[in-house]
């Protein structure tokens, strides 16, 4: 198999905002009159000033390729006179990804033209500035980036500040597998049937970073608009043996059949050694029309490559629990004393020690402006490392359910099948990045920095943004420390019946979730986001919502045929509210309302070989809902708010039209 996939991404220009603009010297370069008002009201007319901007000159697109191949060869062998069949086969596959961004700007060209004179109109520079310019590039900018200038940027400034990126990752898979099954022996109630394997399996990981946003190497400079990452390496590799054991226990007595199935599986890592895992599981067929299910399953997960080897890798993400050093937060390990009224005053100098690391104004800055002592969730910048000393994470899953099929034999119910089944899930040592929040309360809180020593092991990677104080690039990496817990019950519908000249058909799927309790620390209680955006921690996925459903509703008529898809979405708790109101804090979040999204289908079949598919996704064009806003910010605060695209539809009503054809 080989195949070749092209995709080209066109985002919004890239922000020059925050820590990515600049400090602009006042030196009589054109300005909006209200603009030099405004500046010449300071205590220091003169001093600098900063600017934010989007550097609109060009949207940042990437295009991205993507090879991927693989080659699989064995033989299948079958022992006459029996129901013994075994095969061998072996696999060795590659996809390689390179990507190629464009419209991105770097950090430093960026800040040297903008800031000089004349918004860098007629600029010119040469590198190397030794030996006449040996070796070196020379740039000019004939229009300059006056951010105020309603014409044009001339090409050779665009060429000046661009940094067209490169990246490149390799995944290579080998595979060799062998499996015998058949029938042991009879009882009475029918053969005991074995199967057993052996496999070996070895992935192989290069991710080939750009250089200009390379962590440990560019220094220097960086791009805009694009967070840094490491190159990466890893192997895995991962011998296996297991089997399988069919034993039917009733046949034909007082219910239909009773089967039971045990299966085991001993697995062996280069990189955390051996991990077992095995089940029990019970199938009782009473009638033709009523099942009962269930059993048991121990599982073990290995960390995968990117958990052991990731190289610093700085990312974006929702702090669902705020920022512990301002002095409108809701946590009673935080700076403020109306919520830790025993130990603020500690906490407040251990955050001033925190933000003072770089520059012995920032504490200053960040406490005596309103606009840092935010009361909610907040987002933050932390570098995400892999931690080869991971250990496997172990989950204990239990479920019991039933199937009914229709006991009418008549058109109408015929196809009738109904499947509810409840799961309860236990992992413990799970594996899962740490979070922001987690970082900064083992730093933060007393409970584990009970000298509230900004030399703690806990607050090394706890950075602080020089200048206003806010939360920096906080280093993080993976642990074993969580553990989690989830149940619910899942329902699937499936359902035809002729309607008039055509046949009518239902699908529908609804999760209901019990609980969904989770904690990074074993020291900490559990957690329960039922019901909820969260949680953001033991690498779950966000959006415990306390029900979903997905319906499918179908009409056929010969070749032609149409679906209307409808997704429900209940109402929602913001993700930090249970994070909050954990630790005793008031939750000012809020989460959104129930949501609605539909998608309408249709097929036409000219011909057996050939066939025409149109549709619109969101159908009445829905618009997203914010969520996370603060229903009670601070003074001098903004309520904030976010658009989740992991659940809510942030593109509209869309059409499509394909075709498929068969040779």
């Amino acid at each position: 198999i080989f195949s070749k996939v092209t995709t080209t991404t066109i985002q919004q220009p890239s922000p020059a905002v925050n820590g990515w603009s600049a400090l602009i010297p006042r030196d009589g370069r054109p300005i909006p009159t209200e603009l030099a008002a405004l500046l010449n009201s300071r205590a220091n007319p003169n001093g600098p000033w900063q600017l934010t901007q989007y550097l609109n000159y060009a949207n940042r697109t990437a295009r991205t390729e993507v090879y991927t191949y693989n080659m699989v060869a064995g033989i299948q062998a079958r022992i006459p006179d029996t129901d013994w069949t075994a095969e061998i086969y072996g696999s060795q596959g590659e996809s390689q990804t390179s990507a190629s961004l464009q419209g991105f700007a770097s950090l430093e060209r960026y800040r040297t033209i903008v800031t000089a004179p004349n918004w860098g109109q007629g600029f010119r520079a040469q590198g190397n500035a030794g030996f006449g310019g040996f070796g070196a590039s020379t740039a000019t900018c004939t229009s300059g980036l006056n951010p105020f200038s309603q014409g044009p940027i001339s090409r050779d400034c665009i060429e000046a500040i661009s940094a067209d990126l490169k990246t490149k990752s390799t995944m290579q898979q080998t595979v060799w597998e062998g499996t015998v099954s058949g029938s042991l022996f009879a009882l009475p109630a029918g053969n005991v049937k074995i199967a057993l394997g052996a496999d070996y399996r070895s992935n192989d990981f290069r991710y080939e970073n750009d250089s200009l946003t390379t962590q440990g190497r560019s220094f220097l400079d960086q791009a805009i608009g694009l967070y840094p990452s490491g190159n990466s390496r890893g192997t895995i590799n991962v011998k296996e043996a297991y089997g399988e054991l069919l034993v039917p226990i009733l046949k034909d007595t007082i219910v239909k059949s009773l089967d039971l199935e045990l299966g085991g599986r001993v697995s062996d890592f280069n990189t955390t050694g051996k991990s077992y895992t095995y089940k029990a599981l019970g199938d009782l067929q009473i009638t033709d029309w009523f099942r009962v299910r269930g059993g048991y399953n121990r599982a073990e997960r290995a960390p995968n490559i990117a958990e052991l080897f990731l190289s610093p890798q700085q990312t974006f993400v929702f702090a669902a629990a705020g920022d512990p050093c301002s002095l409108n937060s809701p946590l009673p390990y935080s700076a403020n004393p109306r919520t830790n009224p025993g130990s603020a005053a500690q906490v407040r100098a251990l955050c001033s020690a925190l933000m003072n690391r770089t520059d012995p104004n920032t504490a200053n800055t960040f406490y005596n402006s309103p606009a840092f002592q935010t009361s909610g969730g907040t987002f933050a910048f932390p570098s995400l490392v892999g931690n080869p000393n991971l250990e496997p994470e172990k989950a204990d899953t239990y479920t019991a359910g039933v199937v009914l099929r229709s006991p009418i034999d008549t058109d109408m119910f015929r196809s009738f099948r109904l499947t509810v089944d409840y799961y309860n899930i236990r992992v413990k040592n799970a594996i899962g990045p740490q979070s922001v929040d987690i970082a900064q309360r083992q730093c933060l809180d007393g409970a584990f920095n009970p000298t509230f020593s900004a030399t703690s092991p806990f607050c090394v990677g706890v950075n602080r943004v020089a200048g206003d104080g806010a939360i920096g690039n906080v280093l993080t990496t993976y642990f074993n420390n969580g553990r989690f817990r989830t149940s619910g019950i899942d329902a699937q519908l499936d359902w035809s019946f002729d309607v008039g000249p055509g046949r009518f058909s239902l699908n529908s799927v609804v999760n209901y979730l019990i609980e969904m309790k989770s904690s990074e620390l074993s020291v900490l209680p559990l957690v329960d986001f039922a019901g909820s955006l969260g949680p953001n921690q033991n690498g779950l996925n966000p959006g415990a919502f306390r029900w979903k459903m997905l319906n499918t509703f179908g009409y056929g008529l010969g070749p032609v045929s149409m679906s209307l898809q409808w997704q429900h979405l209940p109402s929602v708790d913001s993700a930090a509210k249970p994070i909050t109101e954990a630790v005793g804090g008031t939750n000012t979040l809020q989460g959104t309302g129930a949501y609605d999204l539909f998608n309408l289908a249709g097929s036409l079949r000219v011909t057996d070989n050939a066939s025409i598919r149109v549709g619109v996704d969101n159908l009445f064009n829905k618009a997203p809902p914010v969520v996370e806003i603060n229903a009670a910010p601070a003074p001098g605060t903004l309520a904030g708010g976010d658009f989740s695209d992991l659940f809510y539809d942030l593109n509209g009503r869309r059409f499509f039209i394909g075709a498929n054809f068969k040779f």
